[in-house]
């Protein structure tokens, strides 16, 4: 899901920075506003009107698990393309985009322009989701009204920190550094790297601090599984400063180590992964997320992820040349444009499809580490280390139908990741061939980066 709302975030930001902006008559002013408060509040009423017709037509607590997951996919899928045309309408058809930057002028703040821009989007998709829990959530049997919704709020605000966490907030970091840009154009090279590595570090010491504003948590209270997992940290020489429960109302069993430094680094663990999973598979999970920080996994993603910002920023002033709206030139220009943006998009397009595989690897690589003695350099798996990743796989995999081969954009399936464990405790010796064959492809890939980089630099 995560993956669908950031692509529609993406398309509406480069929407309105493809076409342009230019003020609004002040006649045409409050029209533009009200059409846009109609696309915001049409896409939750069509909400509306898909809970209630399924309640009438598939009451969703007499059907069996596997037909009722159909419907809600089907009814996801419908209103994800009914949010998608909203969101490009708003900026295509109706052209929010001119009131904010045009009339209002907003863009002269970073930031401020797209979050105005975002807002009926991201307000659709807020309520939208308060709406649809109504599918997979039994009525209170106390049948208050005023209850069950500030019960739906409060799961969707949960369930909306992910989203905010793990795409809006990177995006918005994309757009400050590029809205940034402007005031280092006047900066030598050496002063620019010095200001992007201090925003950087500024970033990674800033995130710990900002899960621990926007997520409800609270301390542990098993003081000795505490001991235990932070003897793992000890074990492989890692700093952790403090280990927080993530209070999700058991919507979530996830965990995470967050932040770089080691002062400000954290783990986080969901309420429901520490109820419903026993001690042992924790702390499988435990040496899972240590093996992330070990092998500098977190860095690696934020690497690749920041790259591509700054071959962005040092092609700022081919941008700044270029039409508004970017094809509003006549035709016989369109080469020259889109062999201005061939990099950049090449250059995107390599990232989106080498991130993934970097990603899942990671994923298997972490999961080794997991399986073998913390502290030492053997290469051997420890069959009780091993027994208990994959029991907690298994366990994360009954938690909803289709999760054991379900993959996403940063993680492989259960399967492939309770395959690979497997395959490497029948023969340990491939363990080692495994590390060297994903460190050779990796370091292929970012050479591959730098010469695209250098190549856009150079142009």
């Amino acid at each position: 899901m995560n993956l669908i709302v950031g692509a529609v975030i993406v398309l509406t930001l480069l929407g309105s920075e493809l076409t342009g902006s230019q003020p609004v008559k002040q006649e045409q002013l409050w029209l533009t506003i009200f059409m846009v408060g109609v696309l915001a509040i049409l896409v939750p009423g069509l909400a509306i009107f898909q809970t209630y017709f399924v309640s009438i037509q598939v009451p969703l607590n007499q059907v069996d698990v596997k037909q009722r997951d159909q419907i809600i996919a089907r009814l996801s899928a419908c209103h994800s393309a009914v949010w998608l045309s909203a969101s490009l309408a708003t900026v295509w058809a109706i052209r929010w985009q001119d009131v904010v930057r045009g009339t209002w002028q907003l863009d002269r703040w970073p930031l401020l322009d797209e979050l105005f821009i975002l807002l009926p989007v991201v307000f659709s998709l807020f309520t939208s989701w308060i709406i649809f829990s109504d599918l997979t959530r039994k009525k209170p049997k106390t049948g208050s009204l005023y209850f069950s919704m500030k019960r739906k709020i409060g799961l969707t605000c949960i369930r909306f920190q992910s989203c905010l966490l793990f795409v809006i907030f990177p995006a918005a970091t994309i757009i400050l550094i590029r809205d940034l840009e402007p005031y280092l154009a006047n900066l030598n090279a050496y002063e620019k790297s010095i200001s992007f590595a201090a925003l950087f570090v500024t970033l990674a010491a800033g995130l710990p601090v900002l899960l621990l504003t926007v997520c409800s948590h609270t301390n542990f209270n098993d003081q000795v599984l505490e001991s235990q997992i932070k003897s793992i940290f000890i074990q492989n020489r890692i700093s952790l400063r403090k280990l927080r429960i993530w209070r999700t109302g058991n919507q979530v069993a996830n965990a995470a180590v967050v932040g770089l430094i080691p002062r400000y680094r954290m783990l986080l663990l969901s309420d429901k992964l520490l109820n419903l999973f026993p001690r042992n598979e924790v702390l499988a999970i435990a040496r899972h997320e240590a093996g992330h920080v070990m092998l500098w996994h977190t860095f690696t993603r934020l690497c690749f992820i920041t790259l591509p910002v700054l071959a962005i920023a040092q092609t700022q002033s081919q941008w700044t040349g270029l039409p508004t709206p970017v094809f509003d030139g006549p035709p016989m220009q369109w080469p020259s444009v889109a062999s201005t943006l061939l990099p950049i998009g090449i250059y995107l397009a390599f990232l989106l499809i080498s991130l993934p595989w970097i990603s899942h690897q990671m994923e298997h690589e972490a999961d080794i580490f997991a399986c073998q003695t913390q502290g030492s350099n053997r290469a051997e798996p420890d069959s009780d280390y091993t027994n208990d990743l994959r029991n907690a796989l298994l366990r994360l995999a009954a938690f909803g139908r289709g999760y054991y081969e379900k993959q996403t954009l940063l993680h492989p399936s259960l399967k492939q990741r309770i395959e690979l464990i497997e395959k490497l405790e029948s023969n340990p010796n491939k363990i080692n061939q495994f590390k060297r064959s994903f460190s050779r492809r990796r370091n292929l890939v970012l050479v591959c980066f730098t010469v695209i980089w250098s190549s856009l630099t150079l142009l």
